[in-house]
Formats: C-alpha cells, sequence, structure tokens
C-alpha cells in the first residue's frame, strides 16, 4: 500500500467505528474481575462480622473477656480459681491448753496445800489453800459433724482437759489435786462468713463428764456438762482442709455422796484442723 495513503485508512477505520457507536448506543467497556484471593480476603472478613455478637438495634457489642472454664462457670466458682467450699460429713482434731476456775474466783473447787493448812507444809498435807485457777495443762479433743448448711452444723466431740494443782475437795489428804476431766458432748455450731474463706464460730454444746481419779474416797466420778465457744475458722487452698482456733467455756456438774452437786468451771483453747469428706 502507498505510504501516503495509510492515514487516510486509519482515519476512516476510526469514523467507521463511531458511526457504529452512534448506531448501537454501547461504547466497548473494560470489565475488571475480582481473583480468588480478593474474593477468599472478603469472605473473611465478611464471616468475622457475621460472628461478632449484634445488639437490639444491630450494632456489633464489644468482645468480653472470657474466664476459664466459660462465662457460667467462671462466675460461679471465682473466676480462674475454681475454689468451692465443701460441706457435709467433717472430723476436727483439737490439742490446746485446760485450765478450771479455782476457789480463789469465786468457784465451790480448786484447793491446794500450803503451809497453813492442818497437817500441811509446802511439800505436802491437806489441800485447803483457795487457788484462782488450776495450772495450765494439755487439752485433747475430736469430733465429728456433719454440714447442714455452710451457716450450720451438729457435732459429736471428745475431749479430755487436765488439771494440775486444784483438788475438788479439801480438808482430805487423800483428795486428790491432779485429775482429768473427759467429756462427750452434743453440739450445735453456726460460722459466719466475714471475708470469702474467713468465719467467725459459735457453738452451743451439752453432754455428760467422767472425773478420773474419783475426786475424793467414794464420791461419784460421773455428772453432766455445758457450755458454749467462739473460735474461727479459714478454709485453705489446701483441699478440704480448713484451720482455725477455738475457746470454750465449759461447766461440769458432778453429783456428790451428800445429794448436792459439785460444780466445776473450766476454760479450754485449741488450733484446730477441720477435714470435710
Amino acid at each position: 500500500m502507498n505510504r501516503a495513503a495509510l492515514p487516510l485508512v486509519v482515519i476512516a477505520t476510526l469514523a467507521g467505528t463511531a458511526h457504529a457507536a452512534d448506531s448501537t448506543g454501547d461504547l466497548p467497556r473494560l470489565e475488571l474481575r475480582p481473583t480468588g484471593a480478593l474474593l477468599a480476603a472478603e469472605d473473611d472478613v465478611l464471616g468475622d462480622e457475621e460472628k461478632k455478637p449484634a445488639s437490639d438495634d444491630g450494632s456489633v457489642l464489644p468482645e468480653e473477656e472470657v474466664k476459664a472454664g466459660g462465662t457460667v462457670l467462671g462466675d460461679s466458682v471465682g473466676g480462674a480459681t475454681g475454689f468451692v467450699f465443701k460441706q457435709g460429713f467433717y472430723t476436727q482434731s483439737d490439742l490446746g491448753g485446760f485450765f478450771v476456775i479455782g476457789n480463789g474466783l469465786g468457784s465451790p473447787t480448786g484447793f491446794t496445800i500450803a503451809a497453813t493448812c492442818p497437817d500441811g507444809s509446802a511439800g505436802g498435807g491437806k489441800p485447803c489453800n483457795p487457788v484462782p485457777w488450776s495450772q495450765l495443762q494439755p487439752f485433747i479433743g475430736l469430733s465429728v459433724g456433719y454440714d447442714i448448711t455452710q451457716w450450720l452444723g451438729v457435732q459429736v466431740s471428745y475431749g479430755t482437759g487436765f488439771v494440775a494443782n486444784a483438788a475438788v475437795y479439801p480438808d482430805s489428804i487423800e483428795n486428790p489435786r491432779d485429775y482429768g476431766l473427759t467429756t462427750l458432748n452434743v453440739a450445735v455450731v453456726g460460722s459466719f462468713y466475714v471475708l470469702d474463706r474467713l468465719a467467725i464460730m459459735g457453738k452451743l454444746m451439752g453432754g455428760g463428764a467422767f472425773i478420773s481419779p474419783e475426786p475424793a474416797p467414794d464420791e461419784p466420778t460421773i455428772g453432766g456438762n455445758a457450755g458454749f465457744g467462739v473460735g474461727v475458722r479459714y478454709a485453705t487452698l489446701l483441699p478440704d482442709v480448713f484451720v482455725g482456733i477455738d475457746g470454750n467455756v465449759m461447766v461440769a456438774f458432778i453429783p456428790d455422796s451428800a445429794g448436792s452437786m459439785v460444780i466445776i468451771p473450766g476454760v479450754s483453747f485449741a488450733p484446730v484442723i477441720k477435714y470435710v469428706f
């Protein structure tokens, strides 16, 4: 083809294309199609938005921290610790101190020897000198019980407190100044939790009492007792174990051969270890 005629051919071709567009009303368009990677990314974004919780008005709620074990379990047992008070049958041990209130503080019992006593001296004779209290001696106790609720329980306890240098009866060299006072009690126990794991405890108790050896020749050794106690309990993270300390005040009443009653007031205190089965 002649080079001089090439421009004319190009112009004619463009003119024909323009005329065809005017007659049909359509122009050729460039269509962009998204790639597979873009579509996958869009699905991920939409999927995340659909998974987010929405409120009643359709807005997306902020995400919340979920505690260990799930939201419901975490709220019910205190979050990640999972600490729950265990209740039921339990056993409890006590090992502490004991003394009785003597005649020197108004008790009808509690006498020791002195040089002023009949046939007495600093080392022997008849007990006639009033003492305010007996010498401090060990107290040993064991209890079994049942927690009816977290606040109320019942228990049966067995304990022995030892008395030194405080005779029940005066004026006889045969009356022992040292003896053991054993009790077997039933108690109602109440607990009030002032903190999550710390409780103040109180109890009312009563039952039988036994003195050994006999307080005087041919005198009864079996009677009863009643009293109350206060203490604290701490629920440890050691499974099913509580620790604490108790203080108890009791009065033992033992009949005598004359038909009256001998009153022996006593005080015990002891650290406590409680295990719930």
